[in-house]
């Protein structure tokens, strides 16, 4: 793995700005592959249980690592190659707002570890007056967020070489409009099994390159039949 520095996003109580610390805690990189997490979910799940329980809490004591572990781990419990607030985007865009926001939180509960649906529910629930138990669930949302966010940057450095680890395919487009990237150009499917990026004429200070790279292998695995592991 190459060791260039990732700046680690920080989030207030609020999705924007994002505010990052300039070459802070960087140098904390996980080389942690999926062999070695799927290796621990079948010889000791319920350790990577616990993580992901601590994930969902939003406990700030973990590491990059651990919640590294817990979110690629949550896939092998509880995964989907797409995050499961599309029912809730469609009904904002439909118009039906206070659905669309209990939509999201049904998503978020159904799988706190997507990156995609505590993001979405955030963004939409924080444009629709929440109220105040709402609030709440969106406070815990965001410290959520930080922990996914800072653990999948901790995971490479979006080069090929170094491809961000994802389990699901909103996730990319996520972080991409996290690190406030331009919208790609191209996208393709590398033979390494990587989801390439191609960007326009670079305008994000957060992330410096032409070609941003998603380890996409989990999410190819999780689009296949479950008979084909059996």
């Amino acid at each position: 793995m190459l060791h260039l520095r990732i700046l680690p996003i920080v989030l207030a109580m609020a999705l924007v700005p994002v505010k990052l610390l300039a070459a802070t805690q960087a140098d904390e990189k996980c080389q942690i592959t999926w062999a070695e997490v799927q290796a621990l979910v079948e010889s000791n799940p319920d350790s990577v249980k616990s993580l992901i329980e601590r994930v969902t809490t939003g406990d700030k004591a973990l590491s990059n690592a651990e919640a590294l572990v817990a979110y690629m781990g949550n896939s092998y419990f509880n995964g989907s190659p797409m995050s499961e607030s599309m029912k809730g985007r469609k009904a904002w865009k439909e118009g039906n707002k206070d659905l669309a926001v209990e939509l999201l939180g049904q998503a978020v509960e159904s799988n706190p570890l997507s990156l995609a649906n505590n993001y979405y529910f955030v963004f939409f629930a924080l444009k629709n007056k929440p109220a105040k138990d709402i609030k709440e669930k969106i406070k815990l949302a965001l410290a959520r967020i930080k922990l996914l966010e800072t653990a999948i940057l901790a995971s490479g450095n979006g080069t090929q070489e170094a491809p961000f680890k994802v389990t699901c395919v909103d996730d990319e487009y996520v972080l991409m409009e996290r690190l406030k990237l331009p919208r790609p150009t191209m996208q393709a499917l590398t033979n390494g099994g990587c989801d390439k990026f191609t960007l326009p004429a670079h305008t994000s200070t957060l992330f410096t390159g032409q070609e941003i790279f998603f380890d996409a292998s989990r999410i190819s695995q999780l689009q296949l039949p479950n008979d084909l592991f059996d």
